[in-house]
């Protein structure tokens, strides 16, 4: 039954163009049952969402360029950034932004400087990431509704919560040899770790330069 609750929301997404108000209904559904079973909660969840709402508030205010280029995956207040960007200077704004934002406890930054990625890099990484979610969920000795996965150039990137260090070992074992993959970096906590506080609101680091902010930033169509 777990993994049926895990699987429902990527076969709704696989079918996004086709969903009717019941549709959306059954997938909301199927979400708030994903993150019950979770190790944080429903209520640690919705917390996470709403956390991850306002850091991309805050990046469409402060820098659009992050809000294109940067993904987050937050558990427990815990947020990994990953995406890639032209310059370092936008990743370092990036993580000052998120770390401004009320209710985070830490921030890991992974970050990538480099090229943007081609249409058929994006569709590879979007590949890698649903074949190792689906072989997760169908792992019969991990709880994959802990685990979030995002994929830049070939390079998976875990966060969440495992249960014990033999789970997290199974987990990085399926994603290494996941087909297409180059490298693997976790952030993965364990649930036996205690989670630090959440942090004070710090200055923002300085926005970009005129001339980095117009690279990185597409001219208008």
């Amino acid at each position: 039954m777990r993994a049926l609750l895990a699987l429902l929301p990527l076969l709704a997404a696989a079918c996004a163009p086709l969903v009717s108000p019941l549709g959306v209904a059954i997938t909301a559904g199927a979400v708030g049952g994903t993150m019950a079973t979770q190790e944080r909660g429903l209520d640690g969840g919705i917390s996470d969402n709403a956390l991850a709402l306002a850091i991309n508030d805050a990046w469409l205010r402060e820098d659009p360029a992050i809000w294109r280029k940067v993904s987050t995956s937050i558990h427990d207040g815990v947020v990994v950034l990953t995406g890639s960007v032209r310059h370092r200077e936008t990743a370092a704004r990036a993580e000052a932004i998120t770390r401004s934002v009320r209710g985070v406890r830490r921030v890991e930054n992974h970050i990538t400087v480099e090229e943007e990625r081609g249409l058929g890099t994006l569709a590879a990484d979007r590949l890698i990431t649903t074949r190792l979610r689906i072989d997760l969920t169908l792992a019969p000795s991990i709880n994959a509704v802990n685990y979030a996965i995002d994929t830049v150039s070939g390079t998976v990137f875990l966060s969440g919560v495992a249960r014990d260090q033999a789970e997290l070992e199974r987990v990085v074992a399926r994603a290494k040899n996941t087909p297409g993959v180059r490298d693997v970096v976790t952030a993965v906590r364990l649930r036996s770790e205690t989670l630090p506080e959440p942090r004070e609101q710090p200055a923002l680091a300085p926005t970009l330069s005129a001339s980095a902010a117009t690279a990185e930033t597409p001219p208008p169509r």
